[in-house]
């Protein structure tokens, strides 16, 4: 009889499709191909962690699969070719990929190398992508975008101008009209013309938190008016050939297809609006990024943690939307089809391997759920008065609002929590890990990630847990799973057993690039594990290589970046009093040791429980 497989309770299949499965172990495995993984290829990921301990690697540790990011990059212009071939769409999908969602050099590499055969390109928001762009994509194949968004100086042009002078395929999108005159007076001093593209500020808008800024009161971009006068002035100054490329973006995690078909319409018919009327020769349109992950599984698109396609229908949706709007103005040749998409990439191949420490049972609140129920009516039953209508009196009165619901929310929590904890004793697992260093997102936008055992999933796990962080803020923990449900089905920790792992997934999006030193906390370690072709780490199908394992910062190394001379201000300090007391010999060890290994806890012994 076939163990049971509890990978249903985190809802695998749905949001871990077609690259997650449990294996007749119990243990958590990545199909590096998707579908295409054969049957006894899948990774095994504690047999990966362990390796990678057994390497000298420290927890916490993220895992990379590159041949995963290969895999939805393959995949995405295989939905773009098929919706061009299905629908008779003329021009070709050349994306790029926005180097602010994760600036990893292994990435930036991987992506350009991946996408040679594609044209793949990359997109650029400030002058440090922009010089990393510049250096990686001399080895992509001629003619891949360098797409240089985000708001610009004359130092930044410069740059990007002399992008183009290399030979590189720079397209600099104005995001302003001030804009235009920095670059028509750097192109005037280094004698390069650029080729422009411009942002293009639409009315389509998405909701929730990704949506906030787009929109006609959104950050960035330009109305359709002033976009016409932007080709006005081009057109008067003979400079309108300069003019290829129309971009816009509308927000992260666009939830569904009507939207993308929306924005997509909206978008190229200021395209065409430009060519016919205006005379632009233009040749792309940019969609910008907002291609989605599904995280929570439901294909719901009803929440800021679901979209309700795939890659397929997305690619489907934008290439028969400007195809129809270019028929409907009389034919306007198709633009070259371009995307950002960095989340819908990068997210799938990288997961963080959290350690657990300890793991233990949470007191019960004082207050019984009917005197927290009582609490509730009557806040809900008296809520702040109106005021005046002055516009202070209703901010103030706005600020009221808030405070209450505020109240309510955190009353409400108690009681969810109280009921779930009469029924189950809910654990504290104490985690080797920083939230704010780690999943910074969930710390600032209270975004979900999925997050399941890694290993022990042919047992039932009989313990409801929150992950609670090492640092000293009471924000360091994780008290909200995919779901909207507020502890997480684990295991006992049990020492006999070897380590507990708890697996962080999608999380390869932002992380990185956001984290931050709180505590001194730093960010962990990286292993690249690559497909074995001749059987590898574990041997048969399944083999593995850990192609690199970079350990995280070391404490020195992050107490240097807070302006510290850690050779002056700290050892030697420290050195020059221990001296004084005549316990140097005894205690520098010491120092050396915790200034030359990473800040997170190193072999904890993992307490017995009663």
């Amino acid at each position: 009889m076939a163990a049971k497989n509890y990978g249903e309770l985190y809802n695998i299949l749905g949001w871990g499709e077609p690259y997650f499965t449990v294996n007749r172990d119990g243990h958590l495995c990545v199909k590096t191909h998707g579908h295409e993984t054969k049957p006894g290829q899948e990774i095994d990921v504690v047999s990966v962690a362990e390796a990678a301990k057994e390497k000298g690697v420290q927890f916490p540790m993220i895992l990379r699969f590159p041949d995963v990011l290969k895999h939805r990059l393959d995949s995405l212009h295989v939905a773009f070719d098929n919706a061009i071939k299905h629908t008779g769409y003329t021009a070709p999908y050349q994306g790029v990929y926005p180097v602010k969602v994760n600036q990893n050099r292994a990435i930036i590499n991987d992506f350009v190398s991946f996408g040679h055969r594609h044209s793949y390109g990359l997109e650029a928001g400030s002058k440090p992508e922009l010089l990393i762009a510049m250096s990686y994509l001399t080895k992509a194949k001629p003619g891949a975008f360098l797409v240089c968004n985000g708001y610009k100086d004359a130092d930044y042009v410069a740059l990007a101008l002399s992008a183009r002078a290399m030979g590189l395929n720079v397209i600099i999108v104005l995001e302003m009209e001030e804009e235009l005159d920095i670059i028509i007076e750097q192109s005037s001093k280094l004698g390069v013309e650029p080729v422009l593209g411009v942002r293009a500020k639409l009315l389509t808008k998405i909701p929730g938190h990704f949506g906030s800024t787009a929109g006609k009161h959104g950050k960035f971009g330009l109305l359709a008016d002033k976009i016409y006068e932007v080709a006005k002035k081009l057109k008067d100054l003979n400079k309108l050939h300069w003019l290829k490329l129309l971009h816009f973006h509308i927000g992260s995690m666009i939830p569904t297809t009507d939207i993308v078909s929306s924005a997509a319409r909206e978008a190229s018919g200021i395209y065409c609006t430009l060519v016919k009327q205006y005379g632009a020769e233009m040749t792309t349109l940019d969609c910008g990024g907002g291609l989605g992950v599904d995280y929570d599984g439901t294909r719901s698109g009803s929440s800021d943690m679901s979209v309700a396609y795939g890659l397929e229908e997305y690619a489907s949706s934008i290439v028969q939307a400007v195809r129809l709007t270019c028929e409907y103005n009389g034919g306007v040749p198709h633009p070259v089809l371009c995307t950002e998409s960095g989340r819908a990439m990068v997210s799938h191949h990288s997961m963080i391997i959290l350690e657990a420490l300890s793991a233990i049972p949470e007191p019960k609140d004082d207050e019984t759920p009917e005197q927290l129920h009582s609490k509730i009516q009557r806040l809900s039953s008296n809520p702040p008065p109106p005021r005046a209508l002055m516009a202070t009196d209703l901010q103030k009165h706005a600020t009221d609002i808030q405070k209450h619901g505020v109240e309510l929310y955190k009353l409400a929590k108690k009681l969810s929590k109280r009921i779930a904890g009469d029924a189950n004793t809910i654990y504290n697992y104490h985690m080797n890990l920083s939230i704010f260093s780690l999943v910074p997102d969930f710390w600032g936008i209270k975004h979900l990630f999925p997050m399941m055992p890694a290993s022990r999933l042919n047992e039932k796990p009989t313990q409801m847990g929150t992950l609670i962080d090492i640092t000293c803020d009471s924000d360091g923990k994780i008290d909200k799973f995919i779901g909207n449900v507020e502890t997480l089905p684990l295991h006992p920790v049990d020492p006999e057993s070897g380590g507990y792992y708890v697996a962080v997934l999608l999380s390869g999006a932002y992380q990185e690039a956001l984290s931050c030193k709180h505590n001194l906390f730093g960010g962990p370690s990286i292993v690249r594990v690559e497909n074995s072709t001749g059987g590898g780490i574990d041997g048969g199908g399944g083999g593995f290589d850990i192609a690199t394992a970079d350990r995280g910062p070391t404490t020195e190394e992050l107490i240097s970046t807070v302006g510290y001379d850690v050779k002056e201000d700290i050892r030697g300090v420290i050195e020059q009093r221990a001296r004084e007391k005549g316990v140097w010999e005894k205690v520098g060890v010491f120092v050396q040791a915790g200034l030359t290994s990473m800040p997170y806890l190193v072999e904890y012994k993992v307490p017995r429980t009663a």
